[in-house]
């Protein structure tokens, strides 16, 4: 849990700290300025242990059901993001081409020359926010186990680069000795454990794939640990130059994964910088250029704002940024990053859409099309961010009915003093007696309380 009701929970725990501080701070002065008070009211707590054990139970009800709430909402938190950090490893960004062929399959990721990774990996070789790059090859295809008759109709297949693996993360067998992808033979590949539970496969069954009229019979030469470049779907792991041949695209590939410095999840925190490199070696820059020039008018700059109030939180920030960005000379880094990013044109096209600016809509999409060769997907960040917003949300609402019952203890606590002070009318009469005041008994009660 990072937040509640959309306040950060290291600013909650400060404000409750100084409240609980101050209130506290204030009843030990009193104590301090009236002992006699302090053990009047004190003495009562063993004398009546069965009103005691009543107030005691009343408050921890209700700490019991907060907890319940947080501990829920911290559980599906962990658990989503515990899923996404093993499924993806250390992969922290994915880019996919946005320009597809006649070639390119439907369903399927568009194909680019390798010759586009290289050009990456030298941008990037002095990037001390990424650690590994590696170029792949990802594409589903139905799957049989003969010796089983078990099936898989959407097996990934994918083709790792042999001279790239290791800045990832080596395959692990599930035996757990590393899987060695350049010692594969010919028709040979690696299943992971998902998979293969899928197709109750083991090393050495012969699997047909079919991609063609005729099948293709591959080898399992062992079964690897999900996860990283294994996936975590139904996964066939075999070289890059074999997966190019089986899918008869020499010298192409169809995604280029990127590890930012750091583990599976202090990697996330370099995310928006690695993110704004990326979209701005892709981006066309001219192009940007154009679309500062169109959004900077008056009109656009007018519906981007209206537009604001039906965004959430992150979206808002983005499009304040576009704002300002789009008003300052020159085209910066920051502003061509926002531009190529999706979601934001998105917000864009539906602010111009929504103020009935059609022609300007249109020319900003044709521009936005034209933009960014590649797209980035922050995959990782998304995931984890999406766990805190489903567990702020199960925690909001188990709190939300917590409130209630919170009341209800409240309320109980009251009654229960209301009644002890009924009962003890005596005892308050003989300390009025002997000079004691209304707020010396409102302070016996107190210090009973807060013990």
């Amino acid at each position: 849990m990072e937040e509640l009701f959309g306040v950060s929970m290291t600013t909650l725990m400060w404000v409750l700290l100084a409240i609980t501080g101050s209130a506290l701070g204030v009843v030990a002065v009193l104590a301090w300025r009236n002992p006699v008070m302090v053990k009047l009211g004190l003495r009562n707590i063993p004398r009546r242990p069965g009103q005691t054990a009543l107030i005691i139970v009343g408050i921890m009800l209700s700490s019991i059901i907060m907890a319940t709430a947080f501990g829920i909402g911290d559980t599906i938190n962990h658990s989503i993001r515990t899923v996404a950090v093993e499924s993806l490893g250390p992969i922290d960004e994915i880019v996919l081409s946005n320009r597809a062929t006649s070639e390119d399959g439907f369903g399927f990721n568009p194909y680019f020359p390798m010759a586009r990774f290289h050009e990456l990996q030298a941008e990037l070789a002095d990037f001390d926010a990424v650690d590994g790059l590696a170029p792949g090859i990802g594409q589903n295809l139905p799957a049989i186990n003969p010796r089983t008759d078990r099936s898989e109709g959407d097996l990934r297949v994918v083709g790792v680069d042999l001279n790239t693996v290791d800045s990832l993360g080596a395959l692990s067998l599930t035996s757990g000795e590393v899987a060695q992808l350049e010692t594969l033979g010919d028709g040979e590949a690696y299943l992971n454990d998902r998979a293969a539970d899928e197709l109750e496969a083991e090393t050495g069954d012969q699997l047909q794939l079919f991609s063609s009229d005729e099948p293709l019979t591959l080898t399992v030469a062992g079964i690897v640990e999900r996860g990283g470049l294994a996936g975590d779907a139904p996964t066939l792991v075999l070289p890059l130059e074999a997966a190019q041949e089986l899918f008869e695209r020499p010298g192409e590939i169809n995604s280029i994964v990127v590890s930012n410095r750091g583990d599976t999840v202090s990697g996330v925190d370099r995310s928006e910088e690695v993110t704004e490199r990326l979209r701005v070696f892709f981006a066309d820059r001219a192009v940007a250029s154009q679309l500062q020039t169109l959004l900077s008018q008056e009109e656009p700059l007018q519906a981007l704002v209206g537009s604001e109030a039906t965004l959430d939180e992150s979206d808002q920030q983005e499009l304040q940024q576009l704002r300002t960005e789009l008003t300052r000379d020159g085209t910066s880094d920051r502003l061509v990053s926002l531009l190529a990013d999706s979601d934001v044109s998105d917000a864009v096209l539906a602010a111009l859409g929504e103020a009935e600016l059609q022609e300007t809509q249109r020319e900003a999409d044709t521009l936005f099309a034209s933009l960014a060769e590649f797209r980035v997907l922050e995959i990782k960040r998304e995931i984890l961010e999406a766990a805190e917003l489903v567990s702020s949300f199960v925690t909001t609402f188990f709190i939300t009915l917590g409130l209630f019952s919170i009341m209800v203890g409240v309320l109980l606590i009251f009654l229960i003093f209301v009644m002890l002070a009924a009962a003890r009318r005596s005892e308050m009469g003989m300390a009025r007696a002997v000079g004691a005041k209304r707020r010396h008994l409102v302070q016996m009660f107190l210090f009973e309380g807060i013990t």
